[in-house]
């Protein structure tokens, strides 16, 4: 089920923010359809999601998760079961290019003021959180005991995955 919505009225995610809400409580509730108690007992229940604020020209991707390109220290960060992707690491695209014809949220801010979605197409651009709609592509981290059951990891053949 493809989801809209306002990103909220501030550029930090958050698990009380708009889309951090959705994520985090009805995306999570078996009840809603999105996913199964067996599906929400293999992500990770705690995640680290950096908030590194990455400008429109010249910027470096590595400004999602540290302060600087040394790389020496990280951005500011929050807690979360569910987060999104920062940029560089959405890609849109990888199924159904023209089909799913979306754009979504990511979770790297581009100033205090905008927040950065990126189409179907892999092209980024920005606008303000709470005047837009966009899609939400939910991010997660598997625990460390999830294993790769079947499929070959195809829109045909998707894996499927347990707990060991």
């Amino acid at each position: 089920n493809f989801r809209t919505m306002h990103f909220g009225s501030t550029v930090t995610f958050s698990t009380t923010n708009t889309v951090g809400s959705f994520l985090n409580n009805d995306y999570l509730n078996v009840n809603n359809g999105y996913l199964s108690t067996d599906d929400i007992s293999m992500i990770e229940d705690n995640s680290t999601w950096y908030l590194g604020v990455v400008g429109n020209s010249g910027f470096s991707y590595k400004l999602a998760k540290y302060k600087d390109d040394s790389m020496s220290s990280y951005a500011p960060s929050m807690q979360a079961k569910i987060g999104l992707l920062r940029i560089g690491e959405l890609m849109a695209g990888e199924f159904d290019i023209y089909q799913n014809n979306f754009t979504y949220w990511e979770l790297t801010p581009t100033d205090e003021e905008r927040m950065r979605v990126e189409d179907h197409s892999s092209f980024t651009n920005n606008y303000t959180p709470n005047n837009n709609r966009f899609a939400v592509k939910p991010a997660l981290n598997l625990k460390s005991n999830v294993i790769i059951t079947g499929g070959d990891g195809t829109k045909n053949n998707p894996f499927t995955l347990a707990l060991e």
